[in-house]
């Protein structure tokens, strides 16, 4: 039987599906995620970028304002701090000490829509207190429920496994500190390509000066030197 509930997804009862079926996180360390993501859009590089960003923010309750604001490629959302892509590939990929695979869990196990797909390892520094979450899934419209937005029956992303952490969390930086960070490597760079640029400039100004300069010597050389010759007599 279908719930009012289950609208968006026939047959599962999403709410009890996603308390009973959970990712572990991994608070102060560098969790590493490996997802896998359909291709019915035909997604650029940089529309992977952008629609993780995005994910993540649904995922754990960012603002929609945080994908907007990048740092050293990566981004933030709520307490998932870092967001990084590491490796994408159209082949399967696997994480080396993983601490639980979606095929693990109890029940209706997750799916994406059928169609090709690309596998995606993604680092984040997890910022919050949280033990675990609801396994994330999720299948993207403009008008959906929000049990169809969170049924793990053909969706558009879906967790695949979660590994075991290696490495601690950096420092956190405040936003403020992100930015000024960000406005200094791109005042650098634009200085680097300003400097560049200039001294092209110069290159390009001096260059035609030291020829004509070059030129000048020379024939003043060759006056001084004709002007010295002894005048030459006849037999």
């Amino acid at each position: 039987m279908i719930t009012v509930g289950d609208l968006g997804c026939p047959g599962v009862d999403v709410e009890k599906w996603r308390a009973e079926n959970r990712a572990p996180l991994f608070p102060g360390k560098v969790n590493r995620w490996l997802l896998v993501r359909t291709t019915r859009d035909d997604p650029t590089p940089d529309d992977l970028k952008n629609t993780l960003a995005a994910t993540f923010e649904r995922w754990f309750s960012g603002t929609p304002l945080d994908p907007a604001f990048p740092f050293d490629g990566t981004t933030r959302s709520a307490a998932a701090d870092l967001i990084r892509l590491e490796r994408v590939s159209t082949e399967r990929l696997n994480l080396a000490h993983p601490a639980r695979r979606f095929e693990e869990l109890p029940g209706q196990l997750p799916s994406v829509a059928p169609g090709a797909v690309v596998w995606l390892e993604v680092t984040f520094a997890y910022r919050g207190q949280q033990l675990s979450m609801p396994w994330p899934v999720r299948t993207g419209a403009a008008v959906q429920l929000q049990s169809q937005a969170d049924c793990p029956v053909g969706a558009d992303w879906m967790l695949a496994s979660v590994a075991f952490p290696d490495t601690n969390a950096p420092d956190e930086m405040s936003s403020a500190d992100k930015a000024a960070t960000a406005l200094g490597d791109t005042a650098a760079k634009a200085g680097n390509v300003a400097s560049g640029a200039a001294g092209k400039a110069l290159d390009s100004l001096w260059m035609p000066l030291l020829l004509i300069a070059g030129g000048a010597v020379f024939f003043l050389v060759l006056k001084r030197a004709l002007a010295e010759e002894p005048p030459h007599v006849s037999p």
